[in-house]
């Protein structure tokens, strides 16, 4: 089952190597369509990972990329992040039955507020990596 991760562009005071995002990689694509139903980025349009990550993950599932531009890593603002995590907290919190496992996402998403705004207090890009 793959896992969302908060990749930071800079280690940044007080934040923690390993956020857990697998209870938010469990529910995507609700997460998805409500982040546009609220008007906010979706989660997934974070996403990004390095040539050297990709070229990793190729390797050890035995695909051959030699002749593939790899895309640059994109590094997004942290604020950007954290609207759009404030914007699914806020709508779980007052309709906690939108999920089966809404308590575990909003736990997540309690974590992911607090690194992206430790992040943003720093000035540090993040992204999204899936890891699977």
């Amino acid at each position: 089952m793959p896992e969302f991760l908060i990749v930071l562009h800079h280690k940044v005071t007080d934040v923690p190597e390993d956020v857990p995002g697998k209870e938010i990689a469990k529910s995507e694509i609700f997460l998805g369509r409500l982040a546009r139903k609220l008007g906010v980025v979706s989660l997934t349009d974070f996403k990004s990972q390095s040539p050297a990550v990709t070229d990793a993950l190729a390797e050890i599932n035995g695909i051959d990329l030699s002749d593939v531009k790899l895309e640059k890593e994109t590094w997004f603002a942290p604020l950007q992040g954290l609207h759009t995590v404030s914007a699914l907290q806020e709508h779980l919190r007052s309709h906690p039955a939108t999920l089966p496992n809404t308590k575990q996402v909003l736990g997540e998403l309690d974590i992911w507020n607090q690194v992206l705004a430790r992040a943003a207090e720093q000035g540090v890009a993040w992204h999204l990596l899936v890891a699977i």
